[in-house]
C-alpha cells in the first residue's frame, strides 16, 4: 500500500511539475458560509459533492456518497440502510445533519442522526469539517453535512430518470422527476424507491440487514422580479430497516425498525438588492417530523438464572420541530461585507415504550409501559463578517449565542407482572425525571486568508464548536445491552476549540486542497458506571479529546486525459474519561482513496471515464468501551486496502445520458469498519440515468 501512495503521489508532482499547458478547473460555487461564493474564497475547510459526481456513483444512501471525503467516517451502526458519519473522529452525535440548511432532529438516539433523504433527490452536498457552531449551531462539533435538494429547471418541463443495481445486496433503486421553470414559477416532483436485500459478505450473509426506503419531494417557487421570491415544499422519506451481527452468539439478536420516517414542510420568502446596502433577506419557516418504530429482540442463555430468557422491547417516539431562520446579508462597504441572523427552534420529544419480558423468575417475567413527554426551545442570534485588508488579506470573524431550555413534562408508567398480576405504578425513579434545565453556548470564530496568487488561498483558523445535551441524556432512564443508563439533569454543553491551517490551489490542472488541524474538546458527556463492575451507568461531563492531523486532498488532470489523484486523512486522537487517557480511539492512523483517472471524449458526443483505486485504512483499535468496564474488550480492525474499478459513460448531444458500472474489491478481501460485521465482498454495481 505504502509504494502504491508513494508512486501516485510522485506522480502527481512529476507530472504537474512539467505540465505546459493551461488547463481550466471548473469553479465551484458553495453555500458554507451561508453566501454564495467559490470554493478557493471559502474561510472554511469544505469538500463538496456535486450533482455529476452523485449521478455517476451507485450508492444506495448518503452514507455511501460520502466514504471518501477527507475526515469523514462512516458508521454502520449495524444497519446498512441508515448509516452515520463521523467528522474528525468525533462521535457521530457530533456531527450537524442539515438539509437545505435545516437540522434534523433526534431527540431519543444514542447513535446521532441518520441520513434520510435518497441520493438520486441531492443537487450537491457540501461537507465542512472542524467546528462551525457559529453559523449552524449545536452538534456541530466536528463538522456539518449540508445536504441540498434539487429545486426547478430553465425549461418548462423536463425530466430525469435513475436506474441502479447493487450486487453487495443484490438490490435495485429507481428515481423519477419532472421539473422546469414557466412564467416566472420553479417546480419540482420527485420520487424514488429503494430496495436492498441482506448483506454479502465473503462469511455468508449478514442477518436481518435488508432494507428498503421511499422518497418523495415537491417544489415550487414564484419569482414576483429579480428582487422577490417566495416558495414552498414538502418531503417524505420512509424506511423499513433493521440490523443484526455477524458474530457467533448473537444469531438471535436483531433490532428492527418497520418504520422511520421524516417528514417536513417548509415554505420561504427571498429579497435581493432592494436597498444597497442590504444584498439579500431570507425568511424560512418549517415543520418537520420524525416517527420512529423499534423492536428490539433479545434471547440469553436460560441457564443464565439472573437473567430473562427472552425480552423484547417496543418503542414509538415523535420527534415533531417547528423552525423559523432569518437572515439578512449586509454590504457595510466595498470593503467589509456581514451576514447576521435569528433561528429559532421548538423540538417535541413524544416517546412510548413497551417491554414483554419473559423468564423463568417472576420478578423478570413482566410486561411495562412508559411515557415520556418534554419539549425544548433554542433560540439563537450570530453575525459573521469579512473584511477585506491590503495585500491580498482578508480577515473572517464570528460569535453566536444560543440559548437551550428543555422542559420534561411527563414521565410516567406501569409494570404488570405476568405470574401475579400485580401493577406497579412507574414514576421518576424508574423512567426517569420530571423538570427543566437550561444552557448559555456563547462561541466565536476569527480567521485570516491570503489570496495574492491567481487560483491559491492561504488560510489560518480559529473555530469553536458546542454541542447541547439532548433530551435522552437529561431526562430518560434507558436499558441497552443489558445494562441500564441513567440521565443528568445538570449536564453542560460539549465544546470545542479547533485551529487549522489550509492550502488550496486549483489551476494548470492542478488541484490542491489540504489543511493540518489541531482540535482540543472538553465536557464531553460519557456513560460512567454508578459503581465499580457495574452495568449501570450514568451520564457525566467527564470525558475530553485531543485530534490533531492532516486532511489531503491531491490531483492532477493532465493535457491527454490521465488524473492521478489522492485523498486521505492522517490524524491521532486521545480520548481521556475520567481521568484515564487513550490513544485506541477507534481512529486509524490514515484512511482514504487513491487512484487514476483516465478520461477521453469520442466525436464531441460520448464522454468515457475509467477510474481504477484502492480504499484502504491502517488498523485501528478502540479502547473507549473497555475504560470502564471490566468486562469489555478492545475492538481491533486489522488494516485493508480494496481493488475497485468504476467505468462511465455519458453519451447525447447534451450528455443526457449517462450508464456507469463499477466492481468493488476485485480482490474479494475479508475485512471490518464496524464491530461484529464484514463488509462486502466482491461484487458488481451499475447505474443508467437520463435527463429529458
Amino acid at each position: 500500500m505504502k509504494k502504491i501512495l508513494f508512486s501516485l503521489v510522485f506522480t502527481f508532482f512529476f507530472s504537474s511539475a512539467f505540465a505546459d499547458e493551461h488547463i481550466e478547473t471548473t469553479a465551484v460555487k458553495v453555500t458554507a458560509a451561508k453566501v454564495e461564493k467559490e470554493l478557493l474564497e471559502v474561510p472554511a475547510s469544505v469538500s463538496i459533492i456535486t450533482e455529476e459526481d452523485i449521478k455517476q456513483s451507485s450508492a444506495r444512501t448518503v452514507g455511501e456518497l460520502l466514504q471518501d471525503i477527507p475526515g469523514v467516517q462512516v458508521v454502520n451502526s449495524g444497519s446498512q440502510g441508515l448509516k452515520r458519519i463521523s467528522l474528525r473522529g468525533e462521535g457521530v452525535n457530533r456531527t450537524l445533519i442539515l438539509i437545505d440548511g435545516q437540522q434534523i432532529v433526534e431527540n431519543k438516539s444514542m447513535d446521532g442522526t441518520a441520513l434520510m433523504i435518497d441520493p438520486n433527490l441531492i443537487e450537491r452536498i457540501e461537507v465542512i469539517r472542524g467546528p462551525a457552531s457559529v453559523l449552524y449551531g449545536s452538534n456541530a462539533i466536528g463538522g456539518v453535512i449540508n445536504i441540498i435538494t434539487k429545486k426547478g429547471g430553465k425549461e418548462p418541463v423536463e425530466g430525469s430518470l435513475s436506474l441502479a443495481y447493487n450486487g453487495a445486496s443484490a438490490g435495485h433503486s429507481e428515481s423519477g422527476s419532472v421539473f422546469g421553470s414557466i412564467k416566472g414559477f420553479d417546480y419540482r416532483v420527485s420520487a424514488s424507491y429503494n430496495e436492498q436485500g441482506q448483506l454479502r459478505t465473503p462469511v455468508g450473509l449478514v442477518p436481518y440487514s435488508a432494507f428498503n426506503q421511499q422518497n418523495y419531494s415537491a417544489y415550487l417557487a414564484y419569482n414576483f422580479n429579480q428582487n422577490y421570491k417566495i416558495g414552498a415544499s414538502y418531503d417524505y422519506f420512509d424506511s423499513d430497516i433493521s440490523s443484526g451481527s455477524q458474530a457467533e452468539g448473537y444469531e438471535n439478536f436483531y433490532v428492527d425498525l418497520p418504520e422511520w420516517s421524516r417528514q417536513k414542510a417548509a415554505v420561504f420568502f427571498e429579497a435581493k438588492n432592494t436597498v444597497s446596502f442590504m444584498p439579500k433577506v431570507r425568511l424560512d419557516v418549517f415543520y418537520q417530523q420524525s416517527h420512529k418504530k423499534m423492536h428490539n429482540h433479545v434471547e440469553i442463555d436460560p441457564n443464565v438464572v439472573y437473567m430473562p430468557a427472552v425480552m423484547d422491547n417496543y418503542a414509538d417516539n415523535y420527534n415533531n420541530q417547528w423552525g423559523l431562520q432569518l437572515q439578512s446579508d449586509f454590504s457595510i462597504s466595498d470593503h467589509t461585507y456581514i451576514i447576521a441572523g435569528y433561528e429559532f427552534s421548538y423540538n417535541i420529544l413524544d416517546a412510548d415504550t413497551n417491554v414483554d419480558s419473559i423468564s423463568s423468575l417472576s420478578l423478570m417475567n413482566y410486561y411495562k409501559h412508559a411515557k415520556n413527554y418534554g419539549y425544548e426551545q433554542i433560540h439563537a442570534l450570530y453575525a459573521q463578517g469579512e473584511s477585506y485588508l491590503p495585500y491580498d488579506f482578508s480577515l473572517h470573524y464570528g460569535i453566536r449565542w444560543t440559548y437551550n431550555y428543555a422542559n420534561m413534562v411527563t414521565s410516567e408508567g406501569t409494570q404488570v407482572y405476568k405470574d401475579t398480576g400485580i401493577t406497579n405504578i412507574l414514576g421518576e425513579d424508574n423512567l426517569g425525571p420530571k423538570g427543566s434545565s437550561s444552557t448559555n453556548a456563547p462561541v466565536v470564530a476569527a480567521g485570516v486568508m491570503w489570496s495574492g496568487i491567481d487560483n491559491f488561498s492561504l488560510r489560518l483558523n480559529f473555530s469553536q464548536g458546542f454541542r447541547s445535551p439532548n433530551l435522552q441524556e437529561r431526562y430518560l432512564i434507558s436499558s441497552m445491552g443489558g445494562g441500564t443508563i441513567y440521565p443528568n439533569p445538570d449536564l453542560k454543553p460539549e465544546t470545542s476549540n479547533n485551529l487549522e491551517l489550509g492550502v488550496r490551489y486549483s489551476d494548470y490542472g492542478v488541484s490542491i486542497d489540504t489543511v493540518y488541524f489541531v482540535s482540543i474538546a472538553e465536557n464531553y458527556i460519557a456513560q460512567v458506571p454508578i459503581s465499580t463492575g457495574s452495568t449501570a451507568t450514568k451520564y457525566k461531563n467527564v470525558s475530553n479529546a485531543l485530534s490533531h492531523g492532516a486532511e489531503i486532498g491531491l490531483a492532477y488532470t493532465s493535457p491527454v486525459g490521465i488524473k492521478p489523484y489522492v485523498n486521505m486523512t492522517i490524524m491521532q486522537r486521545r480520548y481521556t474519561d475520567d481521568g484515564v487517557e487513550t490513544w485506541k480511539t477507534g481512529v486509524p492512523l490514515v484512511s482514504g482513496r487513491a487512484g487514476i483517472i483516465y478520461m477521453h471524449t469520442f466525436n464531441n458526443y460520448v464522454d468515457f471515464k475509467v477510474d481504477l483505486f484502492s480504499r484502504f485504512a491502517s488498523e485501528t483499535e478502540d479502547s473507549l468501551d473497555s475504560i470502564h468496564a471490566e468486562f469489555s474488550d478492545n475492538i481491533y480492525y486489522a488494516p485493508w486496502a480494496t481493488a475497485n474499478i468504476a467505468i462511465s459513460v455519458e453519451f447525447g448531444e447534451k450528455r443526457q445520458y449517462s450508464l456507469s458500472t463499477e466492481v468493488y474489491n476485485l480482490l474479494n478481501k475479508l475485512y471490518q469498519t464496524s464491530v461484529d460485521i464484514y463488509e462486502p465482498g466482491i461484487y458488481g454495481a451499475v447505474k443508467f440515468t437520463a435527463k429529458f
